[in-house]
């Protein structure tokens, strides 16, 4: 027996625009980058704000898509660093399997040697 993805509900509004939402991964993006700013006020934001960009994926320009895919090299490079720092109990199974498929990779980052 399979088990079925979970289904993510957004994190912020549908009030928000996709550019709203872009910046403000990208300012969680550019702390996590900086070795000076790593910490980051609100931790676990930046994977909910990337999850609500995926899941508004066919609302992306293609400009977007570039910016979200270079902030994205910059959480694959220092994200599972910061989360084993700051984010307890984030990457506990129990709690991410509940609420995000694989494809919010993000999420998953202990994994991504493994799979």
């Amino acid at each position: 027996m399979s088990k079925k993805d979970p289904v993510p509900q957004l994190y912020c509004s549908k009030g928000y625009t996709i550019e709203e939402l872009l910046k403000i991964y990208e300012k969680y993006c550019h702390d996590l980058n900086d070795p000076e700013e790593i910490w980051i006020e609100g931790y676990d934001e930046f994977l909910e704000y990337r999850s609500d960009l995926e899941i508004r994926k066919n609302e992306w320009s293609s400009e977007q898509a570039k910016r979200i895919h270079d902030n994205d090299q910059i959480v694959l490079k220092n994200g599972y660093n910061y989360i084993k720092i700051y984010g307890e109990g984030l990457y506990d199974d129990h709690y991410r399997e509940k609420r995000y498929p694989r494809s919010h990779w993000w999420w998953y980052l202990d994994r991504s040697e493994q799979d």
